[in-house]
């Protein structure tokens, strides 16, 4: 498994199925939540964010 830790904490990890020709990925993103009232700003962001490194990556 390859995994890289980005600036912000954030880290995309990269590892070859076992049985299939084929690399999966995995993200994680997170964000400082100040209030409860916050969540769902923050978790669209992360989903953004998540969405963003899938589209530079080109997968």
């Amino acid at each position: 498994m390859l995994q890289f830790i980005l600036a912000d904490g954030s880290s995309i990890s990269a590892r070859p199925s076992g049985t299939e020709p084929k690399i999966k990925f995995y993200f994680s993103v997170n964000a400082k939540l100040n209030s409860a009232a916050d969540f769902e700003k923050v978790s669209a962001a992360m989903d953004e964010k998540i969405k963003k490194v899938i589209e530079d990556m080109k997968l």
